[in-house]
């Protein structure tokens, strides 16, 4: 239960109170309970016994979520989660200096599970996630951006359009989902069912589409790991991995050994560094890097831009609103 609604429950007991506590002073005062005089005594007695039912009712449910909230952040504190977190990712980022590679098959719901693990935060942060998902569907055509120039012409106005998904090419033998397309492609249609007949995403409605449904697919999936996705999330590598993999990203304009690889795999980079929270950074770091690249490839150059688009921003904390709302 979060703050907001534990406000709003409170005014509302209070409320309740003060109308319980007139209808009694008034019971004792007049013998009746007219406290509402347009309607009939005998409904002023029911609301009169529910408002003394819900009270004391309301006040339980809210001390309970409270209690729940604070016994959780003083549990953190004591057992010292914030200090053996920070002690397990820097033992595990002394096993690797860097790594270029994509860890673990690419699948964006397994490194957010590692990251929130072994993150000094009390709760999980999805909006790394919710960024990087809507560049694979970005990557893939899924959904399609549009710049257009505000009234004031101080920044283009961003609109994502649903666009068409295309499965990706497959080897023979490889396990549907490992990567985390499943995930993708329930995103995708949550995207979808928010945007509605037009086809046209806007922030607030992807924000209200993901508080109203609360059992939509793509939830469910994002809260459950499979067989497989449990065993990646808890392999130490996979973690070391993604910390490796973040440390390279972090330092990319101040490496000198680079091979063609690592400009092969540019738009996982960004995807990832998007993951991570340090997109803005990246970005800069590979048009530092690779300028004329950039400049020569309108496609490339594109891409790079949407990466920290501010835009984009409010879609991620739409999504994150309407999630951590459930």
């Amino acid at each position: 239960m979060n703050y907001k609604r534990n406000y709003i429950s409170s005014i509302m007991l209070v409320m309740a109170s003060m109308a319980s506590a007139q209808t009694a002073e008034k019971a004792d005062h007049a013998g009746s309970y007219d406290f509402i005089p347009f309607l009939p005594e005998w409904v002023n007695m029911l609301l009169f016994f529910a408002a003394l039912i819900a009270v004391p009712v309301g006040v339980i449910v809210l001390f309970v979520g409270m209690y729940k909230k604070l016994f959780g952040t003083i549990w953190y504190v004591i057992s010292l989660q914030p200090l053996r977190r920070k002690m397990t990712r820097d033992k595990l980022s002394r096993q690797m200096e860097y790594y270029r590679d994509i860890p673990a098959s690419g699948n964006l719901k397994v490194a957010s599970t590692v990251m929130n693990a072994l993150s000094s935060n009390l709760i999980a942060d999805y909006s790394g996630l919710f960024g990087a998902l809507i560049l694979r569907l970005i990557d893939r055509d899924a959904l399609r951006i549009e710049f257009k120039s505000n009234m004031y012409g101080v920044e283009p106005h961003t609109t994502l359009c649903i666009g068409t998904w295309k499965p990706k090419d497959k080897k023979a033998g490889d396990a549907i989902g490992a990567d985390g397309e499943e995930l993708e492609h329930l995103f995708y249609h949550t995207m979808c069912a928010a945007a509605g007949q037009d086809g046209i995403l806007q922030p607030r409605e992807l924000r209200q589409y993901l508080r109203t449904n609360p059992m939509d697919a793509f939830f469910c999936s994002l809260r459950t790991l499979s067989k497989s996705e449990k065993e990646a999330a808890n392999n130490r590598e996979t973690a070391s991995q993604l910390l490796a993999l973040k440390k390279f990203l972090l330092d990319f304009s101040l490496i000198k050994e680079r091979d063609i690889s690592e400009m092969a795999l540019w738009k996982e980079y960004l995807t990832y560094a998007t993951l991570f929270g340090i997109a803005d950074k990246v970005r800069d770091s590979f048009a530092t890097v690779y300028p004329d690249y950039f400049k020569m490839n309108s496609l490339a150059g594109t891409r790079l831009s949407i990466v920290g688009n501010h835009s984009l921003v409010k879609f991620t904390n739409a999504a994150v609103e309407g999630f951590s709302s459930q």
